[in-house]
């Protein structure tokens, strides 16, 4: 059977043969590569997934961690009346504080990561249904299309909602310390901090993502070997 390439999946298929290409047959031997190409991703969608349920679960375990360690300080005895050390009593009031904003700045870690993991799993899902248009195997159209639509919830947008939960309860916690240990110029002080804080996490990741694309080295086609 021969499908023709639709307009919008023809930057995918031309760049992928490296030639314009206006239909292909399912069941030749053209469609190999394409049938190659649908193993490969799918074997590459499970070692993701599996790789990001062991990320998040390190994520959570940190959570729970300083969640217990910023309950300790909070229900510990931390005054420090007896002492004449001035230093030392700010020293422990400020003990919430750096929790608090440690856990924010790992949120905002664990946000980063749950956006580019779901910008990543919809890239495969979008090829694998691509490859599998032109291959003569829809499995994973039928699967989608089965049961209530109503129920069909995305799990990578499940986990950017928690990463985004989990920021904003870090956030109100920083917030909520600083102002009762330093006042209103504390919590103005550190609601700038916090958004520059994501501000330069946001520039610096995408930078490095954009820069580590470009200092991937080119390897060159067998025919350019040759003639060298």
């Amino acid at each position: 059977m021969r499908i023709p390439i639709e307009q919008a999946d023809q930057p995918f298929i031309h760049s992928f043969f490296g030639e314009k290409i206006d239909s292909i047959e399912a069941e030749s031997a053209q469609a190999n590569p394409l049938r190659q190409a649908l193993q490969v991703a799918r074997q590459q969608v499970n070692q993701e997934a599996e790789l990001n349920w062991k990320r998040g679960a390190i994520f959570l375990v940190l959570f729970i961690f300083l969640y217990a360690a910023l309950g300790a300080s909070l229900t510990l005895d931390l005054s420090t009346k007896d002492t004449s050390h001035k230093s030392i009593a700010y020293a422990l009031e400020a003990v919430p504080v750096l929790i608090a904003f440690s856990g924010f700045f790992l949120s905002l870690l664990f946000l980063f990561f749950t956006r580019s993991s779901a910008r990543r799993a919809r890239n495969w899902e979008r090829s694998i249904l691509l490859l599998e248009k032109y291959t003569g195997n829809n499995l994973s159209q039928q699967i989608n299309a089965m049961g209530a639509r109503t129920t069909h919830y995305s799990f990578s947008a499940i986990m950017t909602s928690l990463a985004l939960f989990i920021s904003l309860t870090w956030v109100v916690m920083y917030n909520f310390f600083t102002f009762t240990t330093s006042g209103v110029i504390g919590s103005v002080i550190s609601l700038f901090i916090t958004t520059m804080t994501y501000v330069i996490l946001d520039i610096q990741l995408l930078k490095s993502g954009k820069q580590s694309e470009v200092d991937e080295p080119l390897v060159p086609a067998d025919d350019d070997k040759e003639q060298k």
